[in-house]
């Protein structure tokens, strides 16, 4: 989807263990980090997805963090990641229920 609209050039990155996620992250050199969140695997678990933010703060200063979550199947989840975004601990959020054009457009927005 993203490869389609606007002018980004999505790199996707398989979810992994935060580590391997950022030595990804550093070599693609990203300008936004989109990272889903959700209760399992453990390591898409908001805890571990804010492990990797913060890590990419210090790596990558220029980097800006998103998160997205299923508001729906996960409302916990969801208040959990609009804090964050609150706090100032990401750059933005987004739920699934969002349009790919507002998705896009939010994200070309960043």
């Amino acid at each position: 989807m993203l490869r389609q609209r606007g002018a980004f050039h999505p790199v996707r990155i398989p979810d992994q263990k935060p580590e391997e996620i950022l030595i990804e992250c550093l070599a693609a050199n990203p300008d936004i980090v989109l990272m889903d969140v959700m209760p399992s695997p453990r390591d898409n678990s908001i805890e571990k997805r804010l492990e990797v933010v913060e890590q990419l703060r210090f790596e990558l200063p220029g980097c800006r963090t998103a998160f997205l979550c299923d508001e729906v199947a996960y409302p916990e989840i969801a208040r959990d990641v609009m804090r964050a975004k609150q706090d100032g601990k990401v750059d933005a959020f987004f739920y699934a229920s969002v349009t790919a054009e507002y998705l896009t457009a939010a994200l070309d927005a960043i």
